[in-house]
């Protein structure tokens, strides 16, 4: 009986573990913006992670699920199968996108922190250490996106937007402005933020308090989130928005190259 018990508990996880990776196989197919894929499909494969984490003490094939608690709220890092270096970070609750109030909380910056923490998995994805001014959080807009499950995308920041960020970029922390130059033919506004972490940055707060014409158009906000070296090697980051018809994720290089 025991034995049969424990097979009976094997097929159930097994069942589980293959819904899982059949709903993330549908979700990396959304990244290529195939408009047949079910845009709930994230969430789904949140909600069955979420299963599996708390029935059977495994987050696969999320890489890793933390669970809400008092203080703490939850979130699920998964690893995109269609990209080498890309990884997901998003709420275990049903938060649409940017254009969502909840999203604009301080509890989100627990979201942005753990995204950018999640950029060691790039690192050692990639095989070799990467800078923090190589690395890009970004969140595509309702009109670019394919998934209604708010997201983050982590990986590599293009090089040629690397290289004009540092060249550019403002050096300490100050008002918005519009940067100079066109980010993958884009123009962006640009603010530096001193911390050497997201932990206290509410991202999309940020966005809709400082630039007025945001809170107009919520659903069209492109977002993006990149490391940065300010003044006298302090670290920081820069909040780049936009709301032109190119995603945010055009400025992540999925390749990694020239790394």
């Amino acid at each position: 009986m025991e034995g049969e018990r424990r097979l009976r508990g094997f097929f159930a996880k097994y069942r589980v573990l293959r819904a899982l990776v059949t709903l993330l196989v549908t979700v990396s197919a959304t990244t290529v913006g195939y408009a047949y894929v079910h845009r709930k499909a994230l969430w789904q494969v949140v909600q069955i992670c979420v299963l599996a984490s708390v029935r059977f003490g495994v987050a696969f094939p999320c890489e890793d699920v933390i669970l809400p608690r008092r203080g703490v709220s939850g979130s699920a890092l998964i690893k995109s199968p269609l990209y080498r270096t890309e990884f997901l970070l998003t709420p275990l609750t049903p938060i649409a996108g940017v254009e969502s109030p909840s999203v604009r909380s301080l509890d989100s910056s627990q979201l942005w922190n753990r995204a950018w923490e999640a950029r060691s998995k790039v690192s050692a994805t990639l095989g070799r250490h990467l800078p923090r001014s190589a690395i890009a959080l970004a969140v595509n807009s309702r009109t670019e996106r394919s998934q209604d499950q708010f997201h983050i995308h982590i990986d590599c920041l293009a090089a040629p937007v690397e290289k004009k960020l540092a060249l550019d970029g403002p050096k300490k922390e100050g008002p918005w402005h519009l940067f100079p130059l066109a980010l993958m033919g884009q123009r962006y506004w640009i603010k530096a933020v001193e911390k050497p972490d997201l932990e206290t940055t509410n991202v999309i707060g940020i966005i809709a308090a400082g630039l007025p014409q945001a809170r107009r158009a919520m659903y069209r906000l492109n977002v993006v989130v990149v490391g940065a070296e300010l003044a006298d090697a302090r670290p920081g980051f820069y909040i780049l928005a936009d709301w032109g018809r190119s995603a945010a994720e055009h400025l992540i290089d999925h390749e990694c190259t020239l790394r």
